[in-house]
């Protein structure tokens, strides 16, 4: 990512945090879920947001999150300025799987 897109990646996980905290009414949205990054393409128009949760079926947080990404970007475009507002997509974050399946690897590589 190019310094601009890191920077509008930051802006939207941090405000897409904050819109979740105080401005989701849905009752879904209630239990614990973190924004753990944000991925911006190059020309800034789509952007890629993973999110972890603790509690309820990742699935239905994510069919929920695709079912608000409407409202998510109104309450987005009145916070941020930004020239264009980027399409969201909210995908499950799976990094913390893919990384104990590595660290498994390497034991097993270890001990043969």
């Amino acid at each position: 990512m190019t310094r601009r897109a890191e920077r509008v990646a930051s802006l939207l996980k941090e405000a897409i945090s904050e819109i979740l905290l105080r401005e989701l009414n849905d009752p879904i949205f209630r239990d614990f879920i973190a924004i753990t990054s944000v991925e911006i393409g190059p020309d800034l128009k789509k952007a890629t947001v993973y999110f972890r949760v603790f509690e309820k079926n990742p699935k239905d947080i994510e069919s929920a999150f695709n079912r608000s990404k409407g409202y998510i970007k109104k309450l987005l475009a009145e916070r941020l300025t930004l020239k264009f507002m980027p399409e969201i997509e909210f995908k499950i974050d799976t990094s913390e799987e893919r990384e104990k399946k590595l660290m498994e690897l390497f034991e097993r590589i270890k001990k043969a």
